[in-house]
Order: C-alpha cells, then sequence, then structure tokens
C-alpha cells in the first residue's frame, strides 16, 4: 500500500483517538483538504455512539479488556470499515499495518463482527433507545425534541441530518464588483459549470443561489470562479436568513455575530454596497479570517470589529435601522456538517448558550431603533433557544411576516409564536434553523 494512504488511516486513527480521550478536535486545513481523513473521521463521528456499541459488543464476546485509547479507534475504525463499507477483511488489515499479534486480535474481531446481529443486539430495548443507538443520536436531543415533535419526524430529522448527501449544496456570486444580475459573469459561469458537466439551475425561492450536486462539489472548489473568490458556498438557510433580513442601502446594519462572514457578503451585495455595515465578532481568529473575506469579495462599506456584541463598543444606544443577531448555539440543527457536536449536547451546554443569547438580544434591542427591524436566527431545533427565547421579549418587538414556503415554528401552548418560521433538515434539505423578525416598538 502506497505510504500516504498509510499515514492518512494513522491520522485518522490519532484523530479518533483523540475524541476518545475527550479533546476537542479541530480538524487542520491539511486535514480538511484530505478527502479521506476528512471522510472517514467525520463519518466515524457521525456514528459514534453505534460503532462504540457494535465495538463494546463484539469486545466482550473477545474476552479484550483495557485497551489503550489508539487500539480502542483501531476497532472503531475497523467496524466502520466492515458494516458501513462491508471492506473485505484482508484490506482492513493490510491497510492497518499492525504487528501479527495485533493482526491476529483484528481478525478475530473482524469474524465476529460479521455475525452481528441487530436483532439480538437491541432485543428488549425502547423505541427510544433503539434510535439513539441506530442513528448516533444522544438521547438528550430525542428527548428535548419529543415535546414540539413527533417521534417519526424527529427521526426523520436525525437521518436527514446523518445522510448528507441529501443536502442542497448553493453557490452564490460574492464578488461585489459583479452584480447578483450581471449577465454577462453568469453567462461565464453557465459556461464553467457546463465544463464539470452541471446544467445552471437557480434556487425557487431564493434565485441568487445556484445549486450544486453533491458530487459535483469538488471540481467547484477547483474552479477558477471560486478560487478567485466570485463565487462562494452559502447554505439555503443562511441565506434565507438576510432575505429576511431585506436590508437596504444608506441603512446602517449590524450584524452582531457575523464569522464566517457570508451573511454579512450577502448584506453587502443586496445593498450594492451602498449600506453602512457594522460587523462584530468575539473571536479574534474568525474575525482575522472573515476579514480576509471582506477584503477578497470588495465588500466596501463592511466594518468589521473583534469585540463582544453583549457590550458592542459604541457611544450611542438606538442607532441601526436593522440588526441581524444570528447567535451562537447548539448547533443542533448542523449535526450534517459538525458531527462532533451531536456528542457536546447535554443540559449545561443548552443552558449556556440560551443565557448568552438572552444576553445578546438585550444588547441588540439597545442598539436598535425604535420601528427599526430585528432578525434573530439560530440553527437549533430546540424550542429553548427559539420559540421560548422570543416569547420573552414580545412586550418589545412587533412580529413581522416571513416567507411563506418556511415551515411553522413550533406550536407554544398550542399557539405558533407570530413572526417566526423554521427550516428542517428533511423537509428543506437545509441546516435546521429558526428565524423570526421583528419590528422594535417605540417606547
Amino acid at each position: 500500500m502506497r505510504n500516504d494512504n498509510k499515514n492518512s488511516i494513522n491520522e485518522i486513527i490519532n484523530l479518533v483517538s483523540q475524541f476518545i480521550e475527550g479533546k476537542i478536535v479541530n480538524l487542520d486545513k491539511s486535514n480538511r483538504e484530505h478527502p479521506s481523513i476528512f471522510h472517514y473521521y467525520n463519518e466515524i463521528i457521525r456514528y459514534w455512539s453505534r460503532l462504540n456499541y457494535i465495538f463494546q459488543k463484539t469486545l466482550r464476546s473477545l474476552d479484550l479488556y483495557d485497551l489503550p485509547q489508539k487500539e480502542i479507534a483501531t476497532y472503531i475504525y475497523t467496524t466502520y470499515r466492515k458494516l458501513q463499507e462491508n471492506a473485505a477483511k484482508k484490506n482492513i488489515i493490510d491497510e492497518l499495518n499492525l504487528s501479527t499479534d495485533q493482526n491476529n486480535n483484528i481478525s478475530r474481531f473482524i469474524d465476529k463482527l460479521e455475525t452481528f446481529s441487530w436483532e439480538r443486539a437491541l432485543s428488549g430495548k425502547s423505541k427510544l433507545e433503539i434510535l439513539s443507538i441506530k442513528e448516533a443520536i444522544p438521547t438528550f436531543v430525542i428527548d428535548r425534541l419529543l415535546p414540539v415533535m413527533s417521534f417519526e419526524f424527529i427521526k426523520e430529522n436525525i437521518q436527514s441530518m446523518n445522510d448528507y448527501h441529501n443536502y442542497d449544496n448553493f453557490v452564490r456570486i460574492s464578488d461585489l464588483k459583479i452584480k447578483i444580475s450581471n449577465q454577462n459573469f453568469l453567462n461565464i459561469l453557465k459556461n464553467e459549470l457546463k465544463s464539470y458537466n452541471i446544467l445552471m439551475k437557480r434556487d425557487p425561492e431564493i434565485p441568487e443561489l445556484i445549486y450544486i450536486p453533491n458530487d459535483k462539489k469538488s471540481l467547484i472548489l477547483k474552479s477558477s470562479s471560486y478560487s478567485s473568490s466570485k463565487i462562494i458556498f452559502q447554505d439555503k438557510a443562511s441565506a434565507a436568513v438576510i432575505k429576511v433580513l431585506s436590508p437596504q442601502p444608506f441603512e446602517y446594519i449590524c450584524d452582531m455575530c457575523a464569522a464566517p462572514g457570508n451573511k454579512t457578503n450577502l448584506i453587502a451585495q443586496y445593498t450594492s454596497n451602498h449600506a453602512r455595515v457594522i460587523a462584530g465578532e468575539f473571536l479574534p481568529k474568525r474575525a482575522f479570517e472573515m476579514s480576509k473575506l471582506i477584503n477578497r469579495t470588495n465588500s466596501l462599506n463592511t466594518h468589521l470589529i473583534n469585540c463582544d456584541s453583549i457590550t458592542f463598543p459604541l457611544r450611542y444606544k438606538n442607532i441601526f435601522e436593522r440588526i441581524l443577531l444570528d447567535a451562537p448555539c447548539t448547533g443542533s440543527g448542523t449535526f450534517s456538517a459538525n458531527p462532533e457536536l451531536k456528542w457536546r449536547q447535554n443540559k449545561n451546554f443548552l443552558y449556556q448558550n440560551v443565557t448568552l443569547q438572552e444576553k445578546l438580544i438585550e444588547s441588540a434591542l439597545n442598539l436598535l431603533k425604535p420601528n427599526g427591524i430585528l432578525v434573530y436566527s439560530v440553527c437549533s431545533l430546540y424550542q429553548e433557544e427559539g420559540e421560548l427565547q422570543i416569547l420573552k421579549y414580545l412586550d418589545s418587538l412587533e412580529p413581522l411576516q416571513i416567507p411563506e414556503w418556511f415551515s411553522p415554528s413550533y406550536k407554544i401552548n398550542s399557539n405558533v409564536v407570530p413572526g417566526t418560521g423554521r427550516l428542517f433538515p428533511s423537509i428543506n434539505h437545509t441546516h435546521g434553523f429558526f428565524i423570526g423578525k421583528f419590528k422594535k416598538k417605540e417606547i
């Protein structure tokens, strides 16, 4: 086997070992750009609890105990290769490149995996436990969603987030030197897409977005339009937030939690660089990366501040006509792109985010002019971060219309919260999002 393949498998096992150790693993640029490392690490973590359940069941039958983390990672990788991809035993053993004793144990392990039966393994388990194990989702997530979703709808959304191939990919024009409606560039882009056997297809709800088949995404990443920042990938839910905000030229607009910057760039795009956009980002590294995007895409009237938006560093209150608060959250609607987030879901993590969101909403209300527009969004499926959060502030906010193609938000006490809607992975083929649009009431 080629050395680069052996090295990539070693790196996958090292990364999985770090995850087992409890570390938050952020793939560096080289690992993100390496197809095998990116794929196997993310898919192993996506199905972590399922793979670990099978591994533990199989291991006990072989009398293997107290394995070091790296060996556990090797067995989990083997479980994925055998049961998810039906790889041949010889191929798995060859690619692992282990000692003779380790090879013997792996060989016995694979033989035992071939006799694994879900029917036996899940005998006596409840419906909730079976969903949690087979779809690799913490019971915490299911418990939180059961008050607002049917069991079947929860299952559909979890399965949709696991099967990321079902997600629609979109690009849009990002360089403000090129207008979204510029027919000359659209023709150039159309021909470039045609060279990759991609038909130019625009989204019916957000025509600025151009559909890219999932199996063609890697080609677009290498295209001249992408490498020159003339187009960028953007999730439909992310673009929908700005569509709801409806920014206008010559307004003062604040994007409170702005990185990575795609939404901020779209604000500048919709206003042809004629709005005055103040973008705040708390983390210096993310702010630095966003500054490069602003420069590459010619967002000339966007001013980026590395700051805490809870105490936004402006001298005056009530100055913005529009504010976007795409708030930090649990990310419970983004497991397709961020599978590691599944395993951080717990009560403390949820309420840490809820508390942060409350402080940011209060800051937004201080910064917004009377009759100014607030759009609040989170990429979360939990009612605590969406409907229940907004209900606390309806004394200060007047609900406004949102697009009809949105799904209804959850009913709270048998009523839908006005001015709000949701996007669901299983229905909209986007990340799970809550979006609300409101006018600040005059005091």
